[in-house]
């Protein structure tokens, strides 16, 4: 397998990150690296295009003039990759994703190893992300608990009440590393984050680009869930490792619970996670209408608690009720204002 591609997405002032990123995609043995550039700061911006010059044989840089977020970036990233004719194959990384050494030499063998008819257009690995995959979901290959049970709200479903309770009361316990046991090599999913996917560019006339009006936040998870609707199939590889250099705003801390993200100072993130989550989930997951709102008037009671109580204010509470607002009549794109 040759002619390997590696697309990143940055932003704000990240080119720290970035750095590690490239030259760890480079050591892995991608043959190049796209980055795109989503109007990132100046001194970051900078900073990247005198490493662009210093290695322009093997980086590619888009430079954007707005934001267009995860869906906007990673769109314009992928179609790059796809109108390259040296381009076979493509590793999402986002610009926080350090591949560790032999991740993609797992991701290939494993490819080769393969007989899937068709796999150029069904199949997609993914790198493991410690922060990205809860071992009780891998362990239990449980394909529905990732995307969120049927008919919940946010991930929210009343059934799952004792579930959230216990996990709360044994936290302590199943968090303690020495007591986890090994992963399994390989764990069937049915959507995936951006950051570590692997796929042949033919995926993409099969399942198409990123939904650019959702802007960013579950704009991955409904690009990816596309491969399953069209009878393909994404691979975990928990041996092909990717280290986050920075913890994502939406894995909650470690003594945290599923409220935890939602707070006065996190309004941009939940608003376009609620909405945007609205929109998957009605669109793939809602089968009794009557059951997804009893959920949502269930969720939205905790939130207006949670902030009553946390944060003496209703300002997140607002936040996610405008944001269903909009989901339901559709207003997608780049529209949050504080």
């Amino acid at each position: 397998m040759n002619n390997i591609l590696a697309v990143t997405v940055t932003y704000g002032n990240r080119f720290h990150l970035l750095r590690q990123v490239i030259d760890a995609a480079l050591n892995e043995g991608v043959n190049k690296v796209i980055v795109v550039d989503n109007n990132s700061e100046p001194e970051s911006r900078e900073k990247l295009k005198e490493y662009h010059k210093l290695n322009k044989d093997r980086i590619d840089v888009l430079y954007l003039s707005e934001n267009l977020g995860s869906a906007g970036g990673f769109k314009r990233g992928l179609k790059r990759a796809r109108d390259d004719p040296e381009c076979e194959f493509i590793w999402l990384l986002d610009d926080d994703n350090m591949p560790c050494p032999g991740s993609l030499e797992t991701l290939k063998k494993f490819w080769e190893s393969q007989d899937l008819e068709g796999k150029e257009e069904r199949l997609a690995l993914l790198s493991y992300r410690k922060d990205k995959f809860d071992l009780k979901t891998i362990k239990s290959n449980n394909q529905e608990g990732v995307p969120g049970k049927k008919n919940s709200f946010s991930g929210f479903h009343v059934s799952q009440i004792p579930l959230y309770v216990r996990t709360v009361i044994l936290r302590k316990i199943r968090e303690n590393e020495a007591t986890r046991p090994r992963l399994p090599p390989e764990v069937t999913v049915p959507m995936a984050p951006y950051g570590g996917l692997f796929f042949n560019k033919k995926l993409l006339d099969v399942i198409g680009y990123p939904m650019e009006e959702l802007y960013l936040y579950s704009d991955d998870h409904e690009w990816t869930y596309r491969i399953i609707c069209r009878k393909g199939r994404i691979v975990l590889l928990t041996d092909s490792i990717i280290k986050d250099l920075e913890t994502s705003w939406d894995i909650p801390r470690k003594n945290g619970t599923m409220l935890s993200k939602f707070s006065p100072s996190n309004t941009f993130r939940v608003y376009y996670g609620i909405r945007n989550r609205s929109y998957f989930e009605k669109k793939y997951l809602v089968t009794r209408r009557y059951v997804y709102n009893l959920n949502r008037v269930l969720f939205l009671l905790l939130i207006f608690f949670h902030d009553l109580f946390f944060f003496g204010t209703l300002k997140t509470f607002k936040t996610v009720l405008r944001a269903i607002e909009d989901e339901k009549k559709n207003r997608l794109g780049k529209r949050f204002t504080d």
